[in-house]
């Protein structure tokens, strides 16, 4: 059971790494395709509704009750709301998703015995979007 787990785990990191290496390339076009980039590789690779997860109260829970997230691949799907709020198509969809995105830092930053510089800054760029 353990060893499944494990594997769920890692395939969750896996396919966070894939999109995230897809976002390095789109953000710099266009924003609507990230976006479309990012729905549809969780979609197929998690099951995840993407725009459900944002809209979420509490979107470290929602990640980490419904999809088994741990604080890496929390980190890693920051990553990704950060990228696609730098790139997002209109200023409420990157409020909303600088929104989360923050959430889930501040989230890990409370979380975290020590301080991360890098997000520190990401959180000041956030800012910038809310």
């Amino acid at each position: 059971m353990e060893d499944m787990l494990l594997r769920e785990i890692e395939k969750t990191g896996k396919v966070l790494e894939a999109i995230l290496l897809k976002l390095g390339v789109t953000t710099r076009e266009k924003g609507e395709e990230a976006y479309d980039t990012a729905r549809t590789g969780l979609r197929e690779g998690l099951g995840m509704d993407f725009d459900a997860v944002l809209g979420s109260d509490d979107i470290a829970g929602t990640l980490t009750a419904g999809y088994g997230f741990g604080d890496d691949n929390l980190e890693r799907f920051a990553r990704i709301l950060f990228l696609l709020a730098a790139g997002a198509p209109d200023d409420d969809t990157r409020r909303r998703t600088a929104s989360a995105a923050a959430a889930l830092y501040q989230y890990l930053e409370g979380r975290s015995s020590c301080c991360f510089y890098d997000r520190y800054y990401i959180l000041k760029e956030l800012e910038k979007y809310l």
